[in-house]
């Protein structure tokens, strides 16, 4: 006599939906009939096989079979018929085992997947603590550490010596008047930024912005800029033309 363990039925219950998932039945209905046949073609195989039959699935075989008994026996009142469907426990059962299958089956998913993390136990740290203890009276405000902060850095900068760079004029501002002078023989008017490639140092911007003012106080070139941060356009001034 061999005793085998069948891991694809741990019990009358798995054996059961398995047959339901099989013949495509319905649970909330099943035909009792068909089922209690397809499982006890399952015990009778395992007999032939002589194969240790648990008795909780002797227990399961007389429980369908009492089931599919009631089922067939006349019933005197259709309202009793519907109410006290001797199916009802064995759907709760099979319905209440599926989900436990369910959720053994998220749990084993869960257990894989903490079985790639390691926890670390806690490290002992108490020689790290300080005995040191705050005193609430011996503080200083943020505001004060700013001040202290501020009064610092002016002191390092009042102490750093202090570099100046001196250039040699490259371009004046009477080449610059020249340039300027020239462009308004060829047109009426033009607009600053055109004087520019913007490839020159900022020295000769500066020089063509400050002798353009210079020849705007003496009436040689009228300034225009129709709204703010708008191009600046230089036109030909009253003076424009007289010797100087």
């Amino acid at each position: 006599m061999y005793e085998v363990k069948l891991d694809a039925f741990n019990g009358p219950l798995d054996l059961l939906l398995h047959l339901i998932q099989k013949i495509e039945i319905d649970i909330y209905d099943i035909p009792m009939k068909e089922l209690t046949e397809q499982y006890m073609q399952y015990i009778h195989a395992m007999n032939q096989l002589e194969i240790n039959i648990a008795s909780e699935y002797l227990v399961m075989a007389s429980e369908l079979l009492v089931i599919k008994s009631k089922l067939l026996l006349p019933q005197s009142n259709e309202e009793e018929t519907l109410d006290d469907d001797p199916r009802d426990d064995l759907v709760g059962r099979l319905i209440e085992y599926q989900n436990y299958k369910a959720y053994t089956e998220i749990l084993n998913e869960k257990k894989s997947e903490r079985a790639y993390y390691f926890s670390k136990h806690p490290t002992d740290l108490s020689h790290l603590e300080s005995t040191e203890t705050w005193d609430s009276e011996n503080t200083i405000d943020l505001t004060e550490l700013i001040i202290a902060y501020q009064k610092v850095k002016n002191r390092v900068e009042f102490n750093t010596p202090k570099t100046v760079d001196i250039h040699k004029e490259t371009f004046t501002i009477q080449q610059a008047t020249t340039q300027v002078s020239e462009r308004l023989k060829q047109h009426d008017s033009f607009n600053f930024f055109s004087l520019f490639n913007f490839t020159e140092p900022v020295e000769m911007v500066v020089t063509h912005f400050l002798a353009i003012l210079e020849m705007s106080k003496s009436g040689i070139v009228n300034i225009e800029q129709p709204k703010s941060f708008d191009d600046i356009n230089i036109l030909r001034g009253v003076n424009y033309g007289i010797e100087r």
